[in-house]
């Protein structure tokens, strides 16, 4: 297992942070179990990505990434 230090955690931009850390979750999701993504439990979307839920499930979305 490979760990992130403290310092470098650090050395990087907070915004990037939070994009590990959106990523991460991301990850653990897909390979949990529960592959369920329901509008009150958004487990790996970031607060701003959960506003958008409603939006991916739109089908002209579907047609944008076809």
């Amino acid at each position: 297992m490979k760990l992130i230090s403290k310092e470098e955690w650090l050395a990087i931009p907070e915004q990037a942070q939070h994009e590990v850390y959106d990523f991460f979750l991301f990850i653990k999701q897909r390979y949990s179990a529960t592959l369920t993504v329901d509008k009150n439990e958004t487990h790996a979307f970031s607060n701003h990505s959960a506003n958008l839920i409603d939006d991916w499930k739109m089908p002209e979305e579907d047609a944008v990434w076809k």
